[in-house]
């Protein structure tokens, strides 16, 4: 792992003067890139070698590493359902919709419907490097970016460069992905694409199993193309189209589901005549899903189909242009305005009432907005900025079985998010950092509309939800010792008005929970995450990092009895630690563990998940230059912990251990 820093020298007239190596440039902060220096927020920066150094199989199973991540569930999404992938920074939002940004060169993958992300559609073997920036994202990305952003960034195409990785590993597991490219005169050309398939994993606790639980397969394939044309005057246009398709099975005979989308993406990077940068970008995708549910007899033997999600269609279309130029020598000015749209609907059979259900409606999101940085010296950098939005929600409607449509009000807003932060270094290898900010998240077509059941827990949608608003601020620590310590310290506070959050409000028909999407008054988030590398040598480190997060319900009017409870699904503690070792003649060494503290299943804090500890093990060996061998394990001790609990106490476990062996080749 790389940790971005920001501890720059103080005196310009010091030997540090010059650099040991290069910094990354960090893009997700600012939208255009910028030097980590100019980033007062908590950035974890992966580069191509930590992204292949990994027994991980999926892009969030690898970012669990980063302190503060989750999902909305424990489950890898190897086999979890796409709608628990959610995911949040900082503990920030307990349910399935995504409380952070994911974006793909740019491009936001969060889900439109429902606001997860499919993991599966981005390979960590064609992705050049990951940013994650926790705090403050709202300022320069607007909506779903409380708690941050991640930034995969693909790879650009290189001349005649072939890259391929296959693997097999236990429970039929298999994977093959490739990515080729060529540059001729101003033409570049990429593609790359990724196959996956496993026989997965029993769900369900061992003790509780009955003939109708099976294990959840998961397969996906997508094909990803790029091309690049240099234009004259310092400009690139880059052409970018993609494919993914994945099938489960969620462990039993009668339940699954389906994902298939396709999506463009065009985008003009140009330099000014007056040095200024400029970014234009327009994006589009059209997707459609199908789910199946399952009611299952108490001895667990048979199960009866409730509900089919025949087809669950989704477009989304955005715009975006933005521009950075220096005014002086001591100040950078960036400005922008962006545009997303946004249709999804379900079109569901609800089996036991013989007739079908429809639910959906469409969202429009603008916005504007500037910032800049100013450094009068070497020491200081101060950076102030804001941005408006406009937001509404339109078109709302739930058919229920057998009765006339429901048609719900438009709804629609602007808002104002501003951010000021502050930088000091005093001296080499040390940076102080400081910000204050707002975010806002409006809620999802998903959660304003569309009612759902898991097991015997039914949860109702919400067409009158108001936006999510954020205010945190946050002071951190970069420090360098002898050039072979790094060290991460941040402390934060969130505040989050009208968290959306399913409430419980009774019983089900089903004899489980009865829940509803309701807007709390007050969340508060606070905690502390540290982050520490140090190399022993140049072959061998050590890494280690902690997230605490102290999540509460402060205030809940329409729900007093969730006052002072914790937050679902936000443990208070986790921990990384791991040492490595890399001698290219040798091995290639990683042994990592993961402590994941107690966390509750519910609102209420009834049912408690604990603690557990997971170990994970990477080895590679070079038989030459263009080709090495691997071996990957995750979950070394094969250790299972629960990952749910439904309401009438039925457990899911969390995966099980998973190991396979490869052959990376380079030409």
């Amino acid at each position: 792992m790389t940790q971005v820093l920001r501890a720059g020298p103080a005196d310009s007239g010091s030997a540090g003067d010059e650099p040991l190596e290069a910094e990354p440039v960090v893009v997700t902060a600012g939208r255009l890139p910028q030097d980590p220096a100019h980033t007062p927020l908590n950035v974890t920066f992966f580069d191509e070698v930590d992204l292949t150094k990994t027994p991980a199989l999926t892009v969030d199973d690898f970012l669990r590493r980063v302190p503060g991540f989750s999902l909305f569930r424990r489950t890898s999404s190897v086999a979890a359902h796409p709608t628990t992938q959610g995911v949040s920074l900082r503990g920030i939002g307990p349910s399935g919709a995504g409380r952070s940004l994911v974006l793909y060169e740019g491009v936001p993958v969060n889900d439109p419907f429902g606001g997860w992300i499919y993991w599966s559609r981005m390979d960590l073997e064609n992705v050049e490097r990951v940013e994650v920036v926790r705090g403050g994202g709202s300022t320069a990305w607007g909506n779903a970016a409380l708690g941050g952003v991640i930034h995969l960034i693909p790879r650009r195409p290189e001349p005649r460069t072939l890259r391929t990785t296959a693997s097999y590993g236990i429970r039929d597991t298999e994977r093959v992905s490739f990515y080729a490219s060529d540059v001729a005169g101003p033409v570049g050309v990429s593609i790359e694409g990724r196959y996956f398939s496993t026989g997965g994993y029993k769900r369900v606790r061992k003790d509780q199993r009955g003939d109708v639980d099976i294990e959840s397969t998961s397969r996906h394939r997508f094909l990803d193309g790029a091309v690049e044309y240099a234009l004259p005057g310092e400009a690139l246009l880059t052409v970018r189209g993609g494919w993914f398709a994945e099938t489960r099975g969620n462990g039993t005979p009668l339940t699954g589901n389906a994902f298939e989308s396709g999506r463009l993406s065009a985008r003009l990077e140009a330099t000014g005549a007056d040095g200024s940068a400029w970014e234009v970008v327009a994006y589009g995708e059209r997707g459609s899903g199908e789910s199946t549910f399952s009611s299952v007899d108490d001895d667990r033997n048979s199960e009866t189909l409730v509900l089919d999600q025949y087809d669950i269609p989704s477009r989304t279309a955005g715009t975006g242009v933005q521009t950075s130029r220096e005014l002086g020598d001591h100040r950078v000015l960036t400005v922008g305005a962006d545009t997303r749209w946004v249709t999804g609907e379900t079109r569901e059979r609800v089996v036991f009432q013989g007739d079908d259900r429809r639910a959906g409606g469409e969202q429009f999101l603008g916005g504007v907005f500037a910032e800049s940085t100013y450094e009068p010296d070497r020491t200081w950098q101060f950076s102030a900025g804001g941005r408006v939005d406009y937001w509404r929600q339109f078109g709302g409607f739930l058919d229920p079985p057998n009765e006339a449509r429901q048609g719900f009000p438009d709804h629609d807003g602007s808002v104002f998010n501003p951010r000021v932060g502050a930088m000091y270094r005093p001296a080499d290898g040390t940076a102080f950092r400081s910000a204050v900010y707002r975010g806002f998240r409006i809620p999802t077509v998903n959660e304003l509309y569309r009612p759902f059941q898991v097991g015997s827990d039914v949860t109702e949608a919400n067409p009158g939800l108001d936006p999510e608003r954020l205010t945190g601020t946050e002071l951190g620590l970069d420090q360098e010792v002898g050039g072979r310590t790094s060290l991460s310290l941040t402390g934060f506070w969130n505040e989050v008005s009208h968290p959306v959050a399913n409430v419980t409000i009774g019983d089900s028909d089903a004899g489980g929970r009865l829940r509803q999407r309701q807007n709390l008054d007050l969340s508060r988030v606070r905690g502390i995450e540290t982050e520490i590398e140090y190399r022993l040598d140049e072959s061998w480190r050590v890494f280690g990092s902690h997230a605490f997060t102290h999540a509460r319900v402060e205030r809940a009017s329409n729900q007093p009895q969730l006052e002072g409870k914790r937050l679902a699904q936000v443990p208070e503690h986790v921990l990384v630690a791991g040492i490595g070792f890399s001698d290219p003649r040798l091995l290639e060494v990683e042994l990592s563990a993961r402590y994941n503290g107690p966390q509750f299943e519910d609102d209420l804090n009834e049912r408690e998940l604990g603690g557990y500890t997971v170990v994970d093990l990477y080895l590679a060996r070079k038989l030459r230059p263009e080709a090495e061998v691997f071996v990957g394990v995750e979950n070394l001790f094969n250790r299972r912990y629960p990952d749910g609990i439904t309401g009438d106490g039925l457990v899911t476990e969390g995966a099980p251990i998973f190991a396979n062996a490869g052959l990376r080749m380079r030409f």
